[in-house]
């Protein structure tokens, strides 16, 4: 599946979209511009997310998302001509903001293959997945403050909790610094570092496995993880169980059971 730009930009397609068993793999394609997320790459980016997510028998097990040409992604484009655009921005952000709710959403676990640059939108849209494998030369950062913008897709406060608020504030407040992904893998906001080029067959080697899973659970797995990180230990605790009745309730567990 294929969806195209515009005839006024370079023929080509901003996303593409792979099916390999139960897994899906869905590439950002614009690498002349480093997989810089155009509005319409947003709004396709969005939408195909939601179809995604949509309960079926096309519901995949596991979900891939990477970049094309070497580089994850560069983030905005800020030589979108209306980049400055107050109401282009709203409609941007609102495209954005709808794909990091289907990630949030989706029935089943995101894992993102990163290699070359992943920095703001595009690490964002990285710590958004519930795992990131990276290549040993990925760069990490947040330029937002430069180019008239701030954080809005929630990597800050990943960061903070899941690397410390130290390195949030380097990538955050110091010009051009970009952390290497064998320093997140240490502070735990990167799960696996391979040889560069290595990350998407590592990334769907580990979706096809976590796949082979029971949906249900897998679900229920994916749920708690997202919700509990925030949470405080009673809190957590009470996810934990309301998500322990809602598997133990379900059909396949009982199948497997018996």
């Amino acid at each position: 599946m294929t969806l195209q730009e515009p005839a006024a930009g370079p023929t080509e397609s901003p996303l593409s979209l792979e099916r390999h068993g139960r897994v899906v793999t869905l590439t950002l394609n614009r690498p002349h511009r480093r997989n810089a997320m155009s509005t319409l790459m947003l709004s396709q980016l969005s939408e195909v997310l939601r179809k995604l997510t949509e309960r079926g028998e096309e519901t995949p097990g596991a979900l891939v998302l990477t970049g094309a040409g070497g580089t994850f992604s560069s983030g905005a484009d800020t030589r979108e001509p209306d980049w400055r655009d107050l109401s282009r921005r709203a409609v941007r952000r609102t495209h954005f903001r709808t794909v990091f709710a289907a990630l949030h959403e989706a029935p089943f676990p995101v894992v993102a293959a990163v290699e070359g640059y992943a920095l703001g939108g595009g690490l964002e849209l990285a710590l958004a997945c519930d795992l990131v494998v990276a290549g040993e030369g990925a760069l990490f950062g947040l330029p937002e403050l430069g180019v008239g913008a701030v954080p809005g897709g929630g990597a800050v406060h990943s960061l903070v909790r899941r690397a410390g608020r130290g390195v949030a504030a380097r990538m955050l407040l110091i010009p051009g610094e970009r952390v290497r992904a064998d320093e997140l893998a240490r502070l735990g906001a990167v799960e696996r570092v391979v040889p560069d080029g290595g990350a998407l067959a590592e990334a769907r080697a580990l979706a096809a496995a976590v796949a082979e899973g029971d949906p249900a659970l897998l679900e229920a797995g994916v749920r708690l993880l997202r919700d509990s990180g925030h949470l405080d230990r009673t809190a957590a605790l009470g996810v934990e169980n309301g998500y322990w009745w809602q598997a133990a309730s379900a059909a396949s567990l009982v199948d497997q059971i018996q």
